[in-house]
């Protein structure tokens, strides 16, 4: 008898554990959620969070909306046109059309900030996990339709610990030079298509002020970073069968000026995984519609460019699904 009773306290016990980490676990997403929500309300576009990161609000009311995709797009996009809100029949939809050309197409979208650093959030730092599960069905939702999607969220949560550099620029809302480095081995890995060329990868500290920075009260002017900037062969050849297509995450640290650096950005990085030269197709805007505008007029302009291509990176911050100005499912590829 006593025995039994000692079996039903353990028991007991341990209900009562899951139940406390479950209560525990909700509080943190609701907490997450809630923070979101907040600096979605910011009167400046950059939210100061704790250890001088700041955190783009148009990124937070994506984060604090949930489903997006489906007959939901029409309250949560913020197109204007009712009929390119819906991000998933956009996708979906070039998806066919690449295949079709036999291209391979690849989605990255690039995680947000706030996901990856949840404890830079004002307020108490919060465990780090995962709070961004309205992405990861989507992604599922995806799949299921057949595109292939390359969430690089949980290896920049695990890249984390690996490196003291910051995989996101602290005052400016894109990947760190590590970040990128990171995101290019990623895609490397995913893809597995090799080239024969010969190039060198060296460490180097820029000084840089970010777009959110610049707007940020109480916050440093500029922050110091590594970028990784790549030398030797070309890394970037229009008749490559990779084509890196998106926003500005394809160009940051790529093309100098006001993005900071050249030849240590993603394309750069990813030449250099590839050992092949690639094919870069960015916009500062959104890389959801006008990317794919860019790659139709060009194919109309040059007879040979699609034959040229195997795979299609498209590479754009997930915050894009609802902070675009269209996802125009009716692009064509030619």
């Amino acid at each position: 008898m006593k025995q039994r009773k000692s079996k039903l306290l353990v028991v007991g016990w341990m209900l009562y554990l899951l139940a406390v980490s479950g209560y525990s676990m909700q509080a943190q997403n609701d907490t997450f959620l809630s923070r979101c929500r907040e600096g979605a309300k910011n009167s400046s576009i950059a939210v100061n969070g704790n250890e001088q990161w700041c955190f783009l609000k148009s990124e937070l009311r994506h984060l604090s909306i949930g489903e997006f995709w489906g007959e939901k797009a029409q309250k949560t996009s913020q197109a204007k046109n009712p009929e390119q809100k819906d991000p998933l029949k956009a996708i979906v939809a070039y998806q066919e059309a690449l295949k079709k050309e036999n291209i391979r197409l690849v989605l990255v979208p690039i995680p947000p900030k706030a996901v990856v650093y949840p404890d830079k959030l004002p307020g108490n730092p919060l465990s780090l996990k995962r709070y961004d599960e309205t992405l990861q069905n989507f992604y599922k939702t995806l799949r299921a339709k057949g595109v292939d999607v390359l969430d690089l969220t949980d290896d920049l949560i695990k890249g984390r610990t690996q490196t003291q550099e910051p995989l996101f620029c602290l005052g400016d809302s894109h990947l760190s030079g590590e970040g990128c480095k990171l995101v290019a081995s990623k895609i490397a890995e995913h893809i597995r298509v090799k080239g024969k060329k010969q190039y060198t990868v060296t460490p180097e500290k820029i000084t840089m002020k970010g777009d959110l920075y610049k707007v940020a009260k109480e916050m440093p002017v500029n922050e110091q970073r590594i970028v990784y900037r790549v030398a030797g062969d070309e890394t970037k050849d229009k008749s490559s069968p990779v084509l890196l297509l998106g926003d500005s995450h394809t160009l940051v640290f790529d093309i100098g000026g006001d993005l900071f650096a050249q030849n240590a950005g993603l394309a750069s990085l990813l030449a250099s995984q590839l050992k092949m030269p690639v094919d870069v197709m960015g916009v500062r805007g959104s890389g959801a519609t006008p990317a794919r505008i860019n790659v139709y007029r060009r194919s109309k302009q040059e007879k040979e460019f699609l034959k040229q291509k195997k795979v299609v990176v498209w590479c754009f911050t997930a915050r894009e699904f609802t902070e675009a100005s269209g996802w125009n499912a009716n692009v064509p590829l030619k």
